[in-house]
């Protein structure tokens, strides 16, 4: 009688189901940290803010340009084309310097053509409220002291240029072009719809003639500019020059030692010897010259770098529109 094998046993894996208070504390921990992280971010983010300026910012840095005494000078410069960006990048440098008890004095370093009139205008009004305020201004001129620049150095106490200065002209103009031929040509007629009452609305376009009686209506517009532009130089040097205003105020430029002869300027010097002018007017000694200037944002350094890596232009409306409307400017134009 044969004997049965014992019965096999089948062992089977079953994975055991997760108690569900801990699948809730899991998925409560998961949570935590991700809220974790997001916070870690945004206080990074905050980080990069206030050093960096993400985000645009009117907060400006102070950098020491010369050491000295506590009492300190503050440098300003105007350089390059005169226009709105111009007008709030300075501005904002004058507030500052207006708030800070510490400084003196300012010293005005101009290398500019000049360029808009209202944008000159404004930064020149900004500057004589700092003098109100009893801050003392001297101005530097480097290369080029021209037109607008001229008009902005006007708020200047004391006007120093360098030997090799360019200085002068003062005067309006309104740079642009006609295409009236060129549109003949390729067979386009230009069309402008206007008010009935507005018989001047297109008067400056570069799609319209310059008729006799367009080009009077444009100068009287621009001796208008002049005439301020003139009342301006005739109050910022007064007793300084030395020949009538009709002699400089006729758009001619000078080098420094002639726009000395005429009083145009009242010396011939470096930034080293403003600073020291700068310093006599205000009544102190060795001052700290300082530069306010905004830092450069993330988002400013993320913009250069796409632009320089895709150095293209693009035909906006905007730009078309800036290319074509008529512009009073006080600017020099070699």
């Amino acid at each position: 009688m044969s004997q049965s094998s014992p019965p096999t046993v089948v062992y089977q894996n079953v994975a055991p189901r997760p108690n569900p208070v801990f699948r809730a504390i899991l998925i409560v921990l998961l949570l935590l940290s991700l809220a974790a992280n997001v916070v870690l971010f945004l206080a990074l983010a905050g980080t990069i803010t206030l050093k960096t300026g993400l985000m645009p910012s009117d907060q400006l840095e102070m950098k020491v340009v010369r050491h000295g005494s506590s009492d300190q000078i503050a440098l300003v410069r105007i350089s390059g084309l005169v226009d709105g960006s111009m007008v709030k990048s300075v501005t904002a440098q004058l507030r500052a310097i207006d708030r800070d008890t510490t400084i003196k004095a300012v010293v005005l370093r101009v290398d500019s053509p000049g360029g808009g009139v209202t944008d000159a205008d404004e930064i020149y009004h900004a500057l004589q409220r700092l003098r109100s305020d009893g801050k003392s201004i001297v101005v530097s001129m480097g290369a080029l002291d021209a037109s607008g620049g001229y008009y902005i150095s006007m708020a200047g106490q004391q006007l120093f240029a360098e030997p090799t200065s360019i200085v002068g002209s003062i005067g309006v103009m309104m740079p642009g072009f006609q295409v009236t031929d060129l549109m003949k040509k390729i067979g386009v007629t230009p069309e402008f719809l206007t008010s009935s009452a507005a018989v001047w609305k297109e008067a400056g376009s570069p799609f319209s003639s310059y008729t006799p009686a367009v080009k009077a209506y444009l100068i009287d517009m621009l001796n208008t500019d002049a005439a301020r532009f003139i009342s301006i130089v005739q109050t910022g040097r007064s007793t300084h020059l030395k020949v009538p205003i009709t002699q400089v105020a006729n758009g001619k430029i000078w080098p420094a030692a002639q726009a000395l002869k005429l009083g145009l300027v009242d010396h011939i010097g470096y930034l080293s010897a403003a600073y020291h002018a700068a310093a006599k007017l205000a009544g102190i000694y060795n001052p700290t010259v300082v530069e306010f200037h905004r830092p450069a944002s993330l988002l400013n350094l993320i913009n250069a770098q796409a632009a320089a890596s895709q150095p293209k232009m693009q035909l906006s409306p905007h730009l078309i529109y800036e290319l074509l409307k008529p512009r009073v400017e006080y600017l020099y134009i070699q």
